[in-house]
């Protein structure tokens, strides 16, 4: 059966992949933002749904003062058959860590379990028949030689049973990362990433008959890469391997949508992709035949796939943010109050986008090339310290911002480019207390809008290529945002969010 590449669309990086109680369940990276770890579900592999977040608490996720793409790095989520268990890394404090639960729709994750003595990023788990449990990761900004690392663990304490082992130093390509092993007749796989989560990223694999090596290369290695061509994916990698409940077996991956020609960019993120293995007669697999990934794909599948990424969203009718929606790192819960019949109160903070401080911010992941954001808001017109608007925002030093400025009676267009901060064009507002803003999209180029007498106002363009995380050197993907800057209380009042994907 045919599908569609990436099958979760959108800044969701480093996929990992497990079944429990009937159904799979997903788990990527999410770096400086809040709510940390989306978990999703899915029946079929290609029809996901986001039923939440791992971490929805400050005890289990702190991101104060977190720089741009730290945070939460690369998590895996593996099972008992009791409890879900995802291990990650939070960069910003520099701790691996493990949280669990039952029942995952439920989003009642336990509070971290904290690894002793286990540095490095990329944290892997694996359950063996006999009971035992260990742990996989690399050497990330460390002294030790690079390569992957394993040890028995307690997962009740976070405590080694084991001393930590080099158990592989890769095929050559640099930074050997993101481990995961898994069994097959009688033999223990590894797979990892090489050649840095770029456009010379590749998955290679290992196998041993013990847990802790040694482990022999595949001679077919790398397995799976889109390196040196001219496909519109590029920096395949970070690949999770796994077999379905029908027994066919299938890798889940990170990849990215390219724009451009001779030199690419990207700036809707890494995202997550789904490549079918066959297994060779010699015991290694085989990715998508030729190794390669592809928009267009086919494979044994139960459904047909039917993605949707639109969002109407009339917060005077919600009783709860939908669970898309996030924050720049931990958010001010008093700042974003829901009230029914009017919307979503956002109460500014005496900062800017420009700096690592608190900020009132609500950021919705940017899925496609072609998209059209649209925010109706309220806000009382006598308020002359009121600022606020709508951001596509890649991080603090690159950002497109279309700004109300109630103090300066103008709405304006400004572009941050590392440290170049540029007012591109202002207008004169009217006398509403409500105002419609909208910024759309193409592969090239974001356009600003604003309605002004239902009349509605293009401001500018400016180029998509300058979020790409090829120039602001970046890990995370544009997030369509609306935010206020407002101090002393001042507030606006969010009544819709329309997010569409042009077809």
């Amino acid at each position: 059966m045919k599908y569609n590449n990436p099958i979760i669309k959108g800044f969701y990086p480093d996929p990992s992949i497990c079944k429990f109680n009937g159904k799979y369940y997903l788990v990527t990276s999410s770096f400086e933002y809040f709510p940390g770890i989306p978990i999703f579900e899915s029946t079929d592999l290609v029809n996901w749904e986001q039923i939440g977040h791992c971490l929805t608490r400050k005890s289990q996720l702190d991101l104060t003062n977190s720089p741009t793409s730290s945070g939460i790095f690369a998590p895996t989520i593996r099972t008992d058959g009791k409890f879900l268990y995802v291990i990650a890394t939070n960069r910003t404090i520099k701790k691996n860590f493990i949280v669990k639960t039952d029942d995952p729709y439920l989003n009642k994750w336990s509070d971290p379990i904290f690894i002793s003595n286990w540095d490095g990023i990329d944290p892997s788990l694996f359950f063996d028949n006999d009971g035992k449990v260990y742990i996989q990761g690399n050497a990330y900004k460390s002294d030790e030689q690079l390569g992957i690392y394993e040890a028995q663990i307690d997962i009740s304490n976070g405590k080694l049973l084991t001393p930590r082992k080099l158990i592989c130093k890769g095929s050559g390509g640099k930074a050997p990362e993101a481990p995961h092993i898994f069994k097959k007749d009688n033999f223990y796989y590894l797979s990892i990433a090489e050649g840095g989560t770029e456009y010379g990223h590749m998955v290679t694999i290992f196998r041993s008959k013990s847990i802790f090596g040694p482990y022999e290369p595949c001679s077919d290695n790398p397995i799976l890469t889109n390196r040196s061509t001219s496909n519109k994916i590029q920096c395949v990698g970070h690949a999770d391997i796994f077999e379905d409940y029908e027994h066919n077996w299938w890798a889940v991956c990170l990849g990215i949508r390219v724009s451009g020609h001779h030199a690419y960019y990207h700036h809707l993120g890494r995202e997550t992709f789904l490549a079918p293995i066959k297994w060779n007669f010699d015991g290694w697999p085989k990715v998508n035949i030729d190794g390669h990934l592809n928009v267009e794909m086919s494979g044994p599948l139960r459904n047909m796939q039917q993605q949707n990424n639109d969002l109407i969203c009339d917060f005077s009718k919600l009783e709860s943010i939908p669970k898309r929606f996030v924050y720049l790192r931990n958010p001010d819960n008093t700042s974003y109050k829901l009230i029914k019949n009017k919307g979503l109160m956002l109460y500014g903070a005496n900062s800017s986008l420009n700096e690592v401080k608190p900020i009132t911010l609500l950021g919705l992941r940017q899925s496609d090339f072609k998209v059209k954001y649209k925010v109706k808001i309220y806000f009382n017109k006598n308020s002359t310290n009121l600022r606020f608007g709508l951001s596509a925002f890649m991080s603090k030093e690159y950002h497109y911002d279309l700004l109300v400025d109630l103090f300066l009676n103008e709405i304006s267009l400004i572009a941050r480019i590392g440290n170049i901060n540029c007012k591109i064009s202002y207008l004169s507002l009217s006398s509403n207390n409500f105002i419609e803003l909208e910024i759309d999209a193409d592969s090239d180029y974001y356009y600003f809008y604003f309605y002004k007498n239902d009349k509605k106002i293009f401001m500018d363009k400016l180029e998509c290529k300058f979020l790409a995380s090829e120039v602001s050197a970046t890990f995370t993907g544009t997030m369509l945002s609306v935010f206020s800057l407002s101090n002393e209380n001042a507030k606006i009042t969010v009544k819709e969010i329309n997010y569409l994907e042009e077809k």
